[in-house]
């Protein structure tokens, strides 16, 4: 049975846009909420796959120079599909490093001794050199492996504030 929408009285249009508009808006509050999920998620790759990204924009440079007038770099030879995913490697990599120095900034500058440890723990897991395990941090803060982990959480939202904007913000 098909109804015409002048059929509908004005009440029952009101109704069905009233319908519509809470459907839209519980669609719309959902894609925020998965949004906000993959982000921190991916947050979370990046950071633990640091160094072998940071290793990967460094042969990157290196190919570069090796490859310049040799015969990877004729014109009829064409890797650009290779070299964009390679470039944007590079380009996310310094999106994160600068992510990370206002991270330190924001942290270094807090009246909350929780937030300025939360940068120390984010470098210590995943970016220094000689990374540490969540015991060997919660050892040398003295405080419990469940904060430590909490804090490393709350340090990865706060990262991905950062790395992807305004979109992790719910209440817009």
């Amino acid at each position: 049975m098909e109804v015409k929408v002048n059929e509908l009285s004005e009440k029952q249009l009101d109704e069905l846009i009233e319908r519509i508009v809470i459907s839209i808006r519980k669609d719309r509050e959902e894609e925020r909420k998965q949004f906000k999920k993959y982000a921190e998620h991916n947050t979370s790759l990046l950071l633990r796959y640091y160094h072998k990204l940071k290793g990967h924009t460094n042969s990157v440079k290196e190919q570069l120079e090796a490859d310049q007038d040799t015969f990877w770099n004729h014109n009829w030879l064409d890797l650009s599909a290779l070299m964009q995913n390679k470039a944007k490697t590079v380009k996310l990599m310094d999106h994160v490093d600068y992510a990370l120095e206002v991270y330190e900034k924001v942290c270094k500058n807090s009246d909350s001794s929780e937030e300025r440890r939360r940068y120390q723990i984010i470098m210590r897991k995943y970016i220094n050199e000689n990374r540490q395990s969540d015991q060997e941090i919660a050892d040398y803060f003295d405080k419990d492996r469940t904060t430590i982990n909490r804090n490393c959480k709350e340090a990865i939202k706060d990262l991905s504030v950062i790395i992807f904007g305004v979109d992790m913000l719910n209440y817009w």
